[in-house]
């Protein structure tokens, strides 16, 4: 039946490719004849591939929220295009549900819970979410990953990596290093499908914000996780950007917000890397919960230190620092040509350096820099790229919650702090 499924997964998956090549050659060259421009060229080819990606399935559908967070290596166009991908489906059979409980628990969601709801609260392309009761009166929710999803990204994954040994033999793609790429994405996916990571992630946040008065994990109810179930205390609250006014302060809010991932990057080295608003909570008794802890980025000390510094040195106005830093870290850097790239980013410090703290975003900082390393084929290491991505999130909805709020002088403090101790 595996094989079967195989076979009918790479037919299924030729001929949607096959449809889709022809539905884009189709619009390409209707945009010639019409001399649209390469603009809407270009955002027709985006189009296009999201579209592809989100028709392909799960593995794709993540694989392409991830190229959404890496514009070291994809141009502006294609970024904004997947940053759209969403990945909800449609809930899968119930029973399915009650076969890998029996499979990994040896009992059936009736035998372990007073109450099981049937019907999802929440389905997306990887697992889907049911409400439950624990025996003791405890309400708790329960993720359940879909039905062969290992067996189908694996082959999924075993394509693309035949594909990006097909496209590096190309000079011009070859610089992207498209199998080391892939192989990131699959490191990212499988991060997200193995649920005993993610509580194994629970845990550790859970441990580094133990002291935190303002921040909270789900509880994990330990009995019943696995590689393909998670049960954690459910938590009530609002997303964050429809916080109550009547109980929460959005400046505190914001601020709470933008402190926690600061302790995250430069503090712990372990940082939550699918930050957006659906992921923040904010609980009855107003404190900020943080879900959906798969993917996460780690700094180890030398990475954290260089990080801080990168930083440190744009808040210096040293641009040269900056250059060199990224080029020494980068996993593949290939810089041309090192006095124009060394100038165009010291051209980019120079630009900000001197305004007024107000003035300036840190997703500015951060995702203007990306730009400028894509074009000088500056590869960065994927951790900092998931650090920017989560800092420049995290600023944007501190900026829809305290439009008013200076996040960038909150950051002194805690840099003077990390200089103080010697960690820069």
């Amino acid at each position: 039946m595996r094989a079967l499924r195989f076979v009918l997964r790479g037919i299924g998956v030729t001929l949607f490719l096959l449809l889709q090549a022809l539905l884009w050659l189709a619009g390409w060259l209707g945009l010639l004849v019409s001399f649209r421009g390469k603009a809407a060229r270009q955002s027709w080819f985006a189009r296009r591939l999201r579209t592809t990606m989100a028709g392909m399935g799960a593995t794709y559908v993540k694989v392409g929220q991830i190229m959404s967070t890496r514009p070291d290596l994809f141009p502006p166009h294609i970024i904004t295009e997947l940053e759209t991908l969403q990945d909800d489906v449609g809930a899968f059979a119930f029973r399915h549900v009650v076969r890998t409980f029996r499979e990994e628990f040896g009992k059936t969601p009736a035998e372990v819970f007073r109450d099981f709801d049937e019907t999802p609260i929440a389905s997306a392309s990887v697992a889907q979410v049911h409400r439950a009761v624990l025996d003791d009166g405890r309400r708790v929710a329960v993720k359940v990953r879909r039905p062969a999803l290992e067996e189908i990204v694996a082959f999924d994954l075993h394509v693309m990596r035949l594909f990006a040994r097909t496209i590096a033999l190309i000079p011009r793609f070859r610089m992207l290093a498209p199998v080391d790429s892939v192989s990131e994405f699959a490191n990212a996916i499988r991060m997200q499908i193995d649920l005993t990571l993610e509580a194994d992630h629970n845990r550790r946040f859970r441990g580094n914000f133990a002291n935190s008065p303002d921040v909270e994990f789900p509880e994990l109810i330990e009995d019943y996780c696995s590689r393909r179930v998670l049960t954690m205390g459910f938590v009530d609250g609002r997303k964050v950007l429809d916080y109550d006014p009547a109980q929460s302060d959005p400046k505190r809010l914001a601020r709470i917000g933008f402190h926690t991932l600061l302790k995250m990057v430069f503090d712990d080295g372990f940082v939550h890397a699918d930050l957006h608003p659906g992921n923040i909570l904010v609980t009855p008794e107003d404190k900020v919960c943080l879900l959906d802890l798969g993917l996460v980025a780690e700094l180890d000390e030398e990475h954290r230190r260089a990080f801080g510094q990168y930083f440190a040195g744009w808040a210096s106005g040293n641009g040269v620092v900056m250059a060199k830093l990224m080029s020494e870290l980068s996993p593949h850097s290939k810089v041309r040509d090192w006095d124009a790239y060394e100038a165009e980013v010291v051209a980019f410090v120079d630009r900000y350096y001197g305004k007024q703290l107000g003035e300036v975003q840190i997703s500015t900082v951060a995702l203007d820099m990306m730009n400028i390393l894509r074009r000088h084929r500056v590869r960065v290491n994927p951790i900092y790229t998931m650090c920017n991505i989560a800092i420049a999130v995290t600023e944007g909805i501190g900026k829809q919650l305290a439009p008013d709020l200076d996040l960038m002088s909150e950051t002194v403090p805690f840099f003077v702090r990390l200089e103080q101790e010697g960690r820069l």
